[in-house]
This record gives C-alpha cells, sequence and structure tokens, in this order.
C-alpha cells in the first residue's frame, strides 16, 4: 500500500482539528490502497491547539506534530511540514472543516491515472467572503501573469503533489516563499479536480488583508523582475511625457505671451513624480531586503518540538543505514 503523508498548518485551531482527524481516518478506512500520515504544524497558535493535538499524537503514531518557536505564516509552517512528510504522495489541506477528506482519495486517483505531478482542488463554488474570492481571483490572476501558470488552472490550499516536488519545495532558501510560484517553476503538469467547498463552521479566516497582501508580494517580486521592468517602462513613459509637454509650452513661448502656470498644477506634477521616484525606490529596496535575508543564513521557521518525526535528511540516512 502507498503511504500519503497530510500536513496541515495550525492556527486558531482547537475547535476543528479533531474533526478533521477524524474525517480522514473515516476517508482512508474505506479503502485498500492507501495508508496515511497526518503532519500537523502548530505555528504558534495562540489557543490550546498544540497541547490537544500532543494528548491526539502519544496515542497514534499516524499523528506527526511539529511545534514552532514563533509565527512564521502559513506557507512557511506548511512547508517546515513536508520536511517530516515520509508518504510517497503529500496533501495540503487546512485545519477549518472547509475541506472534505473524502476527497483526497478522488484526487489521488486523477494524480495517478493522468500521471500529474501535482492536482489542485477546485471549487464551483466558493464559500468565502466576498473579498476572499476577489482575492484567490487577483492571485490566479496574477500566477498566470508572473509565473506562467496554466490558464485553465486554478489554484488554492488543498492539493495533492507527488514526493519529488515537495523535496524540491524544501530547498527553497529564501524567507519569502510563494508556494504556488515554487510548484510551477517545478513542474507545470499539473490539473483540477472539481471538490465541494464547506461553509465555514467555527470562527473566521486567519487571512487578514495584511497577510493577504504580504502573500501576493511574494508572489509578485520573487519569481519575476517584471515589476522592475514596469517601473522602468513608467519612466520612459513619463519622460517621453513630460519631452512632449516642454515642446508644446516652448512652442505656446515662441508663439506670443501664455498664462502663468498655477500653483496647483506644479504641486500636482512634482507629488506625481515624487510617488513614481518613490515607488521604483522601493521596489528596488524590497528585492536588495530580500536577497540580503536569503543571504543571511537565518532561519525562516524554528522547531521548539516535535512528536513522532523524523526529518527527510533523517529518513533518508535510516534507509541508506
Amino acid at each position: 500500500m502507498k503511504k500519503v503523508s497530510i500536513v496541515i498548518g495550525l492556527y486558531n485551531s482547537e475547535k476543528t482539528i479533531e474533526a478533521v482527524l477524524e474525517e480522514i481516518d473515516s476517508a482512508f478506512a474505506q479503502n485498500e490502497r492507501y495508508t496515511y500520515e497526518v503532519v500537523l504544524v502548530d505555528d504558534y497558535s495562540p489557543d490550546g491547539v498544540y497541547g490537544l493535538v500532543k494528548k491526539i499524537a502519544q496515542n497514534d503514531k499516524r499523528i506527526k506534530v511539529v511545534h514552532l518557536a514563533q509565527n512564521a505564516g502559513q506557507t512557511n509552517a506548511v512547508i517546515e511540514g513536508y520536511r517530516y512528510a515520509e508518504g510517497e504522495y503529500i496533501v495540503e489541506m487546512d485545519d477549518d472543516l472547509q475541506m472534505p477528506a473524502h476527497e483526497i482519495l478522488h484526487m489521488l486517483t486523477v494524480l495517478e491515472e493522468g500521471n500529474y505531478d501535482v492536482v489542485f482542488a477546485r471549487y464551483p463554488q466558493q464559500k468565502e467572503s466576498a473579498f476572499r474570492r476577489l482575492g484567490s481571483k487577483f492571485n490566479n490572476k496574477m500566477t498566470e501573469w508572473m509565473i506562467g501558470k496554466p490558464k485553465d488552472i486554478r489554484i488554492n490550499s488543498f492539493l495533492v503533489m507527488r514526493r519529488f516536488v515537495t523535496e524540491e519545495i524544501i530547498r527553497y532558501s529564501n524567507h519569502y516563499p510563494y508556494l504556488y510560484g515554487i510548484i510551477f517553476n517545478i513542474t507545470k503538469n499539473v490539473a483540477n479536480v472539481d471538490v465541494e467547498h464547506r461553509e465555514r463552521t467555527n470562527g473566521k479566516s486567519n487571512y487578514t488583508f495584511k497577510k493577504l497582501f504580504g502573500l501576493w508580494l511574494n508572489g509578485f517580486l520573487n519569481f519575476s523582475i517584471q515589476p522592475l521592468r514596469i517601473a522602468t517602462d513608467l519612466g520612459f513613459l513619463i519622460t517621453a511625457i513630460s519631452f512632449v509637454i516642454a515642446l508644446i509650452l516652448v512652442i505656446q513661448r515662441l508663439m506670443g505671451p501664455t498664462q502663468a502656470l498655477g500653483w496647483t498644477s506644479i504641486m500636482i506634477t512634482v507629488i506625481f513624480f515624487s510617488g513614481v521616484q518613490l515607488i521604483g525606490i522601493g521596489l528596488l529596496g524590497e528585492y536588495l531586503g530580500r536577497l540580503y535575508l536569503s543571504t543571511s543564513g537565518l532561519p525562516r521557521t524554528t522547531v521548539r518540538e516535535t512528536i513522532n518525526c523524523e526529518t527527510i535528511e533523517e529518513q533518508k540516512e535510516g534507509k541508506n543505514g
């Protein structure tokens, strides 16, 4: 039987994670093709979820727990979880019961029969706020433009991957990882499976506008130099427009007296060009700052404690030994 590793980041999920684990166990109990393990990564959650999953893991060796020393964000947390996954296939899903666990088997079947490297869930009806749906659409469009994602593929955090994909992902050392960007730089042999998306039963999404903006910024800056090219093109365009305006003013001056320009137009022009310059400098600073952090040797995440865990490196050493 093939082993499947299900990686779940935990944050404010004390009231839902037990039901998620029960669903997973029920789904896999009805098949004879796969065994499973669950890698739970506590992203320094402020509730009592760590104590809860620690007790569960002590009584069930299929449950692995990784406790981070500080909040690292969902992407960093799940990438850390990949390091402890032993399965031939790795699943990522959320901790909020919106993703039905029984759909994992359907996604695995599509992955194997289509010989795909990654299969993403696709929600015909996404049960999220209008803000989150708009964010998902923007995210999909951005990955098409910046990363070359196929237009017919929808991306989200419910997916199944072959092991070699996750092994490549954990080699990525940048401090601002954008998971979908990494995946589409590894492979474009991907597919979608339509699955049900449930209503949220507890609490609200942990993704604020600030967190979503940070996620988009990672994708925008980490996998393309398009932002710098846009700033350069904008600079050339503004220079050309300024040259045309200057030429018009010279011609008007030669043809006769003209009205003096007012302070309003002068200030608008100065503020506009100053803003454009600051945007360009800011983009350059973002690139340099990210480059500095990536070469500083500082860890993206720090693991305080693990239960029932071995890293991929330790697994390989055990097999070779």
